[in-house]
C-alpha cells in the first residue's frame, strides 16, 4: 500500500491487512523489550499492540476471513489476559507508593505487607510473559502472517465499511454510558471504557486523510484516561478486599503458631502489629479516589460531553459515507455558472416563479441543507448535500416529507435564507434568477451539461449582469446564510 494512497478509498480488507501486519510488528517489538528490566513501558506497549490487533480482527472480520477466525481471536484474547495480573500489579504498586506519605506510621506495615505480595506476584507474572507468552505469540504471529496472504481484497471501500462500524459502535457506546449511574457500577464503567477504546482505534488510522477525526480521537483519549483510572480503582478495591481477608488469615496463623510455641514476647509484639490497619486505611483512600474520579466523569462526560462525542462520531460517519457514495455510485454532478445581477430582468418578472426557504444543519465537513419550495403546484420538501466548489460540484438530494422537514427545521436556526426564484427558459437551458428577501441581492444561475460548455448570456439578461461569481465562495448560498446570521 503506497503512502500516497487515500485509505478511505481503498478496499477495507486491503487496509485491514496492512494495519494488522503493523500491529503484529508493534507487538513483536514490544515483547522483545520485556526482558529488559529497566524498560518499564515494554509490557504496556505489548498489551496496547495486542488490543489494537484484536480490535482490527474483530471489526473487519467479515473481510479478513480466516485471518480473523473466532478461534484465532480467542487465542489472542487469552494471551492478552495472561498479562493482566502483571499490568495490574504495576499500576497498584505505583499507587501504593504515592499513598505511603498519607499513612500513619503504624499503618505502613500493611502497605509494606501488600507491596511485598504484589512485587512477588508481578515478578512471577513477568517470568510467565517472558516464556509462555513469547512462545504463544510467536505461533500466533506466524499463523496470522500466513493467513493474511489469502485474504480477498475485493471488498467495499474502507469509507463504506468504516462508516457502518462507527455508527454501530457509537450506539454501543451510548448504551454503555446510559448504564453508568453510580461509582459502584463497575461493569458498566468498564464496558463504557472498552467501547470508547474501540471507537478510538477505528478512527486513528484515518486521521491523516480526515482531519475531522483528530479532535474526536483526542476526546476519546481523554475519556479513556479518566475511565481507565476509574477502572483501576475498582480493580485496586478488589485487591485490597482480598488482601484484608488474606491478612486476617495470616495474622491468625502467626498468632496461633507463636502461642503454641510459647513465644510470649513475640506473641505480644505480633498482636500489636496489625497489617489490617494499613489495608483498611488504603481501602478508604481508594474509595475516596474512586468517588472523586466518578464525580469528574459525571460532571464532564456523563452530563454533556459524551453525548456530543456520539453526535460527532455519527456526523463523521455520515461525511465519509456521503463522499464514498459520490465516488462509488457516480451520483449527480451539478455543473453551473453563477452571475451577480444589478436587478431582476423584466423578462424574468413574467416567468413562472416559486418561493424558497432553506437552512443548513450544524456540521463541519458535512452541511445538510433543508429546502421548502412553494409554487402553484403546492409545497415540496428536500434534503440536500453538496460537496466541492466552483463550476462542478457533487449534489446528493432526496425529496422528504413535511413532518421530517418540520422536525429538523429548528436545527437550522441562525443559518437560513429566503428568496423568490424565477425560471426563465432560453434555448436549451433554463436561467434561474434568485431575488433574496432579506438583502439587496439578485443572482442568476444556469446549469450546464458539461464543465467546458460555453455560456452565452442572452440579450434579455446581459444588461443586468454585473459580473460572474461562480468561483467566489461569498456567493454560495451557505455563505450567504452564514452572513445573515
Amino acid at each position: 500500500m503506497s503512502s500516497t494512497d487515500n485509505l478511505l478509498e481503498l478496499p477495507a480488507s486491503t487496509v485491514a491487512c496492512d494495519l494488522v501486519r503493523r500491529r503484529l510488528e508493534d507487538a513483536a517489538n514490544a515483547l522483545s523489550r520485556v526482558s529488559d528490566r529497566h524498560d518499564t513501558e515494554a509490557l504496556h506497549d505489548f498489551r496496547v499492540a495486542l488490543r489494537r490487533l484484536r480490535g482490527l480482527l474483530r471489526a473487519y472480520r467479515d473481510g479478513l476471513g480466516e485471518a480473523a477466525s473466532r478461534k484465532l481471536r480467542r487465542r489472542l484474547r487469552k494471551l492478552g489476559a495472561t498479562t493482566n495480573a502483571a499490568r495490574d500489579a504495576e499500576v497498584q504498586l505505583e499507587w501504593l507508593e504515592q499513598a505511603r506519605a498519607t499513612l500513619l506510621r503504624r499503618e505502613r506495615s500493611g502497605l509494606n505487607w501488600l507491596t511485598r505480595r504484589l512485587r512477588a506476584a508481578r515478578n512471577a507474572d513477568y517470568l510467565d510473559v517472558r516464556s509462555r507468552v513469547r512462545e504463544e505469540f510467536t505461533s500466533l504471529h506466524d499463523e496470522l502472517q500466513s493467513r493474511l496472504g489469502d485474504v480477498d481484497t475485493s471488498s467495499p471501500s474502507l469509507a463504506t465499511t468504516l462508516a457502518a462500524l462507527l455508527r454501530e459502535q457509537a450506539s454501543t457506546f451510548a448504551g454503555s454510558l446510559a448504564a453508568v449511574r453510580t461509582p459502584g457500577d463497575r461493569r458498566a464503567i468498564h464496558e463504557a471504557r472498552i467501547s470508547a477504546k474501540k471507537l478510538r482505534y477505528l478512527l486513528e488510522p484515518v486521521r491523516a486523510e480526515a482531519p475531522d477525526a483528530k479532535p474526536v480521537v483526542r476526546s476519546f483519549k481523554e475519556f479513556q484516561d479518566l475511565f481507565g483510572t476509574l477502572h483501576d480503582m475498582h480493580v485496586l478495591e478488589a485487591t485490597l478486599e482480598t488482601a484484608l481477608d488474606a491478612a486476617s488469615r495470616d495474622k491468625a496463623a502467626r498468632l496461633r503458631d507463636l502461642a503454641l510455641r510459647g513465644e510470649r514476647s513475640l506473641f505480644e509484639r505480633e498482636r500489636r502489629r496489625d497489617e489490617r490497619l494499613g489495608l483498611t486505611a488504603l481501602a478508604a483512600r481508594a474509595r475516596t479516589c474512586r468517588d472523586q474520579l466518578f464525580h469528574d466523569a459525571e460532571r464532564v462526560w456523563l452530563s454533556r460531553r459524551a453525548t456530543e462525542l456520539v453526535r460527532d462520531v455519527r456526523a463523521f460517519a455520515d461525511s465519509i459515507d456521503v463522499l464514498q457514495r459520490a465516488r462509488d455510485e457516480a451520483l449527480a454532478t451539478e455543473i453551473e455558472r453563477k452571475y451577480l445581477l444589478l436587478a431582476v430582468p423584466e423578462r424574468a418578472r413574467s416567468a413562472p416563479s416559486s418561493t424558497i426557504v432553506q437552512g443548513w444543519l450544524p456540521g463541519k465537513t458535512l452541511r445538510e441543507r433543508l429546502r421548502k419550495i412553494t409554487d402553484d403546484a403546492g409545497e415540496r420538501y428536500y434534503r440536500t448535500v453538496k460537496l466541492g466548489s466552483g463550476v462542478e460540484r457533487i449534489e446528493i438530494e432526496e425529496e422528504t416529507t413535511r413532518e421530517v422537514f418540520e422536525t429538523m427545521w429548528p436545527l437550522t436556526t441562525g443559518c437560513r435564507i429566503s428568496k423568490r426564484r424565477y425560471n426563465v427558459p432560453d434555448g436549451d437551458v433554463v436561467w434561474e434568477i434568485d431575488e433574496f428577501d432579506d438583502r439587496d441581492l439578485v443572482l442568476a444561475e444556469v446549469e450546464l451539461a458539461a464543465k467546458d460548455q460555453q455560456v452565452e448570456i442572452p440579450e434579455w439578461l446581459s444588461a443586468s449582469v454585473a459580473r460572474e461569481v461562480t468561483d467566489e465562495p461569498a456567493y454560495l448560498n451557505l455563505s450567504l446564510a452564514t452572513q445573515a446570521a
